[in-house]
């Protein structure tokens, strides 16, 4: 599906689930699954449309967001034509010592073509061919992933304050956006602390 001018697409919601599940481990040994940290910030729609960067949130609102010349200087250098959508999540002074950084986790839309039908792990892709190229990753990054040991993973990643938990996600996850509100996922888990430090 071609799309040339800005559309808002609301972002699926995760499915929760908890770490002492059996589901959490049947997911950790099935290769089709990986996780990626979740990070404590504000969910970033982040549109690139004529030319031009636009920051909205989940709810489909525009940010109220100043970015930082190198926050610039780093979109700048992915070198995009046409129109693009990403998810991602803005880490701005919601943890102490950190500010204008943005992590990518997936990409709706690519140069003008809405991604629905492209599994997850394609799309990724996507992003790694676009990042491997610029270099620098202490401003604009990709969500790292772990293919397996989730339980590890999660316990050494959530010593770090800004990492709320794990995101599950399906390598051939499809697309389900929302026009009118955000739809719950089929292929991807939230996993959360025990300690209910976070609200998710």
């Amino acid at each position: 599906m071609r799309i040339d001018s800005f559309k808002y697409f609301y972002p699926e919601r995760p499915r929760l689930l908890h770490i002492e599940q059996p589901l959490f481990e049947q997911l950790s040994r099935d290769p089709n699954w990986v996780a990626e940290p979740k990070y404590n910030g504000s969910r970033l729609q982040l549109h690139y449309v004529n030319g031009a960067w636009q920051f909205w949130n989940r709810h489909e609102q525009p940010m109220v967001y100043t970015p930082s010349r190198e926050v610039l200087e780093a979109l700048a250098g992915l070198n995009l034509e046409g129109y693009w959508l990403f998810d991602g999540e803005l880490r701005h002074k919601k943890t102490r010592g950190i500010s204008h950084k943005i992590v990518l986790y997936d990409v709706f839309i690519s140069e003008g073509e809405l991604l629905l039908g492209q599994p997850f792990g394609d799309r990724r892709g996507v992003l790694e061919t676009l990042l491997h190229y610029r270099g620098d990753y202490h401003v604009l990054s990709l969500a790292p992933q772990y293919e397996e040991n989730f339980r590890q993973v999660f316990g050494l990643l959530t010593q770090d304050e800004e990492i709320e938990g794990l995101v599950i996600k399906n390598l051939q996850g499809q697309l389900q956006l929302g026009r009118s509100q955000a739809v719950e996922s089929r292929w991807m888990w939230k996993v959360r602390e025990p300690s209910g430090r976070y609200q998710f």
